[in-house]
């Protein structure tokens, strides 16, 4: 393989690689058939010129030039259809497959019809006489007339098509696609056409050689950028190092090539060698030789190709564990929209999100009512984001389905690329993305790390939707529970002072209306008199129900405490009950609101001594015992009040901490609620014990001993 061939091995390499790329990755794409059909008719002309370069004998050169022959006539039909069809391979955008069939047909026929004559012949290099180069001689021939006439009509209406599209392209991505294809496609030709114009004699065959090659190197590299740069194709299975590392491994593979032929020749000739196992040994050292710096150019290319990859996973890392925090939906937007602006550039970022009410999409924090577009859920942007469910560049929809006002307004705003938000199969947001601030668009790999972001913020935005709609459940049963407790206090308090008041007015009626005796009208007037005192009984206990002052703890001595329950419970004790107290607590000094418990254990022990009075009405011999203990466990100090006064019904056990709730004659039932609150006020509970004839009536209070 002599130094010649080298760009051409490196071309057909690439250029290889990039056509198998484009059509395995969307083979049943129309516009990817052809573009690679259309780079393989330049891997069949990287061929034709390795063979001719190589070739010993004029046969085989021969059949070099007739090969490049062939794919010279056959690229031309195959740029016409592309152009008929790029940017967009729609049915409306390509001929028909008869005209396919027919453009590409005529020149077959032509060359089938010339055969074997094509008028191209190898010529050979005067210092080289082992090598050719080829050049074509344009003869008075029918066939070759045809051809060089059908090409230049194929490539002059492939470049008109272009050019009208070039004028009615609606974005400036799809304008700049068409540009670069157009100019890249000329240059071609018509750097072609002027090498081939060199004469092919004395030191300018060299010239020729380096223009040739070079020529090779250049398409190459057009047809690498047109994927990598200016997005062409947008390949799913690219990876964006692929096509970098299929240049280095054809640079590689040609070095080895030469190398090994290199050595094989030298050593052949020194120690008159011939043999194939020893080239394949020479093929195995150099690999293992040049392998560890084949590892270290991949993994500065990672680093120079990826650097923003890796910082954009770093970062959506660290912002994936900010999303497992609960938000508000605001917050989440605000969050969102931040991260986006930070690590991908963009000046704005518009949110929608769906009004299950109206059923549209509506933007999310708008700064501008003027510029405020809604979309409806059968829009074709919701519609298309639904079937295809993945980041959409906007260059890639069919703009004439947007309505007038939809359209100017994404395009106004410069929008290139619309992520999704999926949860299962429902479509519940979509974000708007602008330009980049340097006016470049979102690369491939970039796409996809937004896609897998689009998810997560998803997840978040429907899980955090569910908290709030439990919050909101709980509000309004909570709210309903307070609505219902304030009907029943309000029913309560109206039943207590209902009764006092028909005394009142009954009484009073009866003075004002009869005449009595000076003995019952002072009865009477005892009547309203002690109901005027209950009506205020019953509203101061009301009062302390809804009105309980803040908690002032302080260092209490539990002793003291146990004597002044003691003195008090003496004042309202009868001789027939016994009572007594036990204080298990050592530490005597505890922390608590002396004054809101001395209220709550005293009402307890009334309640109690209540108890046992009832329970001496109904059984006869019966005396009655009180205990007040004070004991403590790990979590709590806990008050009791024992009694065996009479017991309570069990469905009214959970019934008695409720206001009004009453089984005296003349209670108003808000005893045990009062205490109930002053105990929750404290942070403490207060529950109910019975065990055998014996109720337990339990304060904990989970105050730290002093």
């Amino acid at each position: 393989m002599n130094i010649f061939s080298l760009p051409a091995a490196i071309a057909f390499t690439l250029n290889f690689s990039i056509a198998m790329l484009v059509l395995l990755d969307r083979p049943g794409e129309p516009l990817n058939r052809w573009f690679s059909g259309f780079v393989f008719m330049f891997v069949i002309w990287n061929l034709a010129e390795i063979i001719l370069l190589n070739s010993i004998h004029y046969e085989k050169a021969l059949l070099g030039a007739q090969i490049l022959y062939r794919a010279l006539f056959l690229t031309p039909p195959i740029f016409l259809i592309i152009a008929r069809m790029f940017p967009r391979p729609g049915k409306h955008h390509q001929f028909k497959p008869w005209a396919q069939i027919l453009i590409l047909a005529l020149p077959i026929a032509i060359l089938a019809s010339s055969f074997p004559d094509f008028n191209i012949y190898p010529v050979p290099l005067s210092n080289y006489p082992n090598i050719y180069y080829y050049r074509i001689k344009i003869t008075s021939g029918l066939s070759v007339l045809l051809l060089v006439i059908l090409s230049l009509i194929y490539i002059t209406w492939g470049t008109y098509l272009l050019i009208r599209k070039l004028n009615k392209a609606r974005t400036n991505k799809e304008r700049t696609r068409i540009k670069f294809l157009l100019g890249g496609i000329l240059t071609i030709f018509l750097g072609y056409i002027i090498i081939n114009l060199f004469p092919p004699q004395g030191a300018r065959i060299f010239s020729f050689y380096f223009f040739s090659t070079l020529l090779t190197l250049f398409i190459s590299l057009f047809f690498f950028a047109a994927i990598m740069q200016y997005k062409l194709f947008r390949l799913s299975r690219l990876v964006s190092g692929s096509l970098t590392y299929t240049i280095l491994s054809s640079i590689v593979l040609a070095i080895y090539f030469l190398v090994i032929k290199g050595l094989s020749e030298s050593v052949r000739n020194l120690f008159h060698i011939n043999s194939f196992l020893f080239d394949a040994l020479l093929i195995l050292i150099l690999i293992m030789l040049i392998r560890p710096l084949e590892v270290r150019i991949e993994k500065l290319i990672d680093r120079l190709l990826y650097k923003n990859i890796y910082r954009y996973r770093k970062n959506f890392l660290m912002f994936s564990r900010t999303l497992l925090k609960y938000f508000s939906t605001d917050k989440l937007f605000h969050e969102v929209s931040v991260f986006l602006k930070e690590n991908f550039f963009v000046d704005m970022v518009l949110i929608y999100y769906y009004n299950e009410d109206q059923d549209t999409y509506r933007l999310w924090n708008p700064q501008d009512d003027n510029r405020i577009i809604s979309f409806s859920a059968q829009d074709y942007l919701p519609e298309y984001l639904t079937r295809h469910r993945t980041a959409i560049e906007f260059y890639d929809m069919n703009h004439h389905k947007f309505t007038g006002d939809q359209h100017r307004f994404l395009t106004d705003l410069h929008i290139t690329l619309i992520l999704p938000l999926f949860y299962e199969k429902e479509l519940v947001s979509f974000i708007l993305l602008p330009e980049k601030n340097n006016k470049k668009s979102f690369p491939q790999e970039e796409i996809e790390i937004l896609t897998i972001f689009s998810n997560e913020v998803a997840n978040a935005l429907v899980r955090n939707r569910t908290i709030e709609k439990i919050r909101d459940e709980e509000q309004e049963h909570s709210r309903m529970e307070r609505l219902a407790a304030i009907g029943q206090l309000t029913a309560g308090v109206a039943h207590e002072i209902r009764n006092p008041l028909n005394t009142i007015s009954t009484s009073a009626e009866t003075l004002l209306h009869k005449k009595l005796e000076p003995e019952d009208e002072e009865q009477l007037k005892d009547f309203i008199l002690e109901e005027t005192k209950r009506l205020n009984h019953i509203l101061t206990d009301f009062l302390k129900l809804s009105k309980i002052r803040h908690v002032q703890v302080q260092a209490v001595e539990l002793n003291d405490f146990v004597r002044e329950i003691s003195y008090e419970v003496s004042q309202r004790l009868d001789p027939q009950t016994a009572f007594r107290t036990e204080n298990l607590i050592q530490n005597q000094n505890v922390v608590m609101d002396k004054e809101l418990m001395y209220q709550v254990i005293l009402n307890l022990i009334i309640n109690a001594l209540d108890a046992i009075r009832a329970r001496r009405k109904e059984e006869s011999g019966y005396r009655g015992t009180l205990l007040f203990r004070i004991e403590e466990n790990k979590k709590a100090i806990r008050f009791m009040v024992i009694d065996d006064g009479i017991p309570v019904p069990p469905e009214n056990r959970e019934r008695i901490f409720n206001p009004f709730f009453t089984t005296k004659r003349d209670g108003t039932g808000l005893g045990l609620a009062i205490s109930n609150n002053l105990i929750k006020n404290m942070g403490g509970s207060l529950f109910l014990e019975v065990q055998g004839g014996l109720k337990k009536f339990i304060v904990e209070s989970p105050v730290p001993q002093a």
